[in-house]
């Protein structure tokens, strides 16, 4: 995580997931994780806590930073959102590379 660093994470006040900042190469950006992303990508478990949305957050924060990081390079003012979808490819590119693994194993 040379290239960047997280300054600040916090719930919402409407407890929907987790909004954070981070430095990016050209500065800061805003990102936030809906609950719904925490719940379908990382298994949150439903109506967890503020502070269990947080725990979980900081669980996968390396994953989670990696991703937004090339959803926005350079910064800007706005919050960006992270979908389902932004994670999609990261687990299905996991569950190949491990049936890869398997097989290589294998043979």
């Amino acid at each position: 995580m040379a290239s960047h660093s997280l300054t600040w994470a916090a719930v919402p006040h409407n407890s929907d997931g987790v909004v954070f900042q981070f430095r990016i190469v050209h500065g800061f950006q805003r990102f936030h994780v809906s609950r719904r992303v925490l719940e379908h990508v990382f298994d949150l478990e439903p109506a967890a806590s503020d502070a269990r949305q947080l725990e979980h957050f900081y669980l996968y924060l390396d994953r989670i930073l990696a991703r937004a990081s090339t959803k926005r390079s350079i910064a800007s003012s706005d919050t960006v959102q992270l979908l389902t979808t932004d994670f999609t490819s990261t687990r299905n590119e996991q569950r190949s590379s491990s049936r890869h693994g398997v097989a290589r194993s294998a043979a």
